[in-house]
């Protein structure tokens, strides 16, 4: 049953947001007035939101090796593929910043679009990482496990953060800097070739290894940053203890079933910690009480856990219970897709796609 401490947040919405970011002050805000140009000026700022990450789906979808084939081989055949990871992920950053411009425009800001914007850039933080590790297996596939839990850790303080500040800020080097980087890194995967990074050159290192190396440490160093904000450390250690199994189960499974623990446990793993995101910015936009335990994430660990541990049984067991543990996730993650639209519906009378869809009050509910 869902609970609401502040059930009319809707109406009383706000958004401030504060932009210190060196290439968003001089490069992306030249870009983005021409961009803009090509979205159609009545187009609802949630569907440019959601076009955008298609973008970043694509990038993962070819990294990942789901949509072509292992990267690894068709790389080295086929060096363009990392150019359209690289527009894939620029397509999604262009897109992520003009849904907000478009709102103005077109006089729909809100907090569905906040929404929309946050809860689905929580998928982004871990896809683009993972999509690394899978495209070079070169990388140690057991870092994967540790860098997830820290992009959901991140991720949780800046929201977090948000919530008790209301101000999100975006310091000179933020997750603007981080797009252009793996834009770049794709790019000169492309100019220079899939073995200059794969390939071991001083002591042995591939210098991918030093690349990724940097995701992680950046996204620790911000949520250093933004700790002192958050204040919330008992809520954060239960949502990462609830993962623990999940983050288990991997090392149990990729031993038996490879490359499709990997990317099964990756995501699974990743969503899982989006539905905790998901929840901080309901508690933010709709009133709605964090709940710091979900059982069903801890409870699906440990049992796929024991299914990986039972002596004897094949190992299809471990895809298909995996698989099931899936599926419950982003079924979950759908429902508070759902709980936060219909509640948006019921109070401020907009749809997903307004104003398209028409809306009972004025533009003028709040901001962005």
């Amino acid at each position: 049953m869902d609970t609401y401490y502040d059930p009319d947040r809707p109406k009383t919405y706000s958004y401030k947001g504060e932009n210190r970011s060196i290439a968003d002050k001089y490069v992306l805000k030249h870009w983005w007035p021409i961009a803009l140009k090509a979205i159609p000026a009545k187009a609802p700022a949630n569907l440019v939101s959601m076009v955008g990450n298609l973008g970043s789906y694509l990038a993962f979808f070819i990294a990942s090796g789901l949509l072509l084939g292992p990267v690894s081989v068709i790389g080295r055949e086929k060096p363009w593929i990392f150019g359209v990871i690289a527009f894939g992920l620029f397509f999604y950053q262009t897109l992520d910043a003009l849904d907000g411009i478009q709102a103005r425009r077109t006089g729909a800001s809100g907090p569905l679009g906040e929404f929309v914007d946050h809860w689905f850039d929580s998928f982004n933080v871990f896809l683009v990482p993972l999509g690394i590790v899978i495209a070079f297996p070169v990388i140690p596939w057991q870092v994967m496990v540790p860098c997830q839990l820290i992009y959901t850790t991140t991720n949780w303080i800046l929201i977090r953060a948000l919530n008790n500040t209301q101000v999100l800020v975006f310091d000179k080097f933020s997750t603007e800097e981080g797009q252009i980087a793996a834009q770049l890194f794709y790019l000169s995967v492309w100019i220079l070739g899939y073995d200059f990074w794969a390939k071991p050159l001083v002591f042995g290192v591939p210098p991918i290894w030093i690349g990724y190396a940097l995701l992680p440490l950046g996204m620790l160093f911000t949520a250093v940053r933004s700790y002192k904000d958050s204040r919330g450390f008992g809520l954060l250690s239960i949502a990462i203890a609830s993962l623990l199994p999940l983050s288990a189960w991997v090392f149990l499974a990729v031993p038996r079933v490879g490359e499709t623990a990997i990317i099964m446990g990756g995501l699974t793993l990743g969503f899982s910690g989006s539905r905790y995101v998901g929840q901080l910015i309901q508690d933010r936009l709709i009133g709605r009480v964090y709940n710091p335990y979900l059982p069903d994430i801890a409870g699906g660990g440990i049992a796929l856990c024991a299914i990986a541990l039972i002596p004897g049984l094949p190992d299809w067991s471990i895809i298909v219970s995996g698989s099931f543990m899936f599926i419950w996730t982003i079924v979950a993650l759908a429902s508070q897709f759902n709980v936060t639209l219909s509640r948006i519906r019921k109070i401020l009378g907009r749809g997903l796609f307004w104003p398209l869809t028409g809306s009972k009050l004025d533009s003028e509910a709040g901001r962005r």
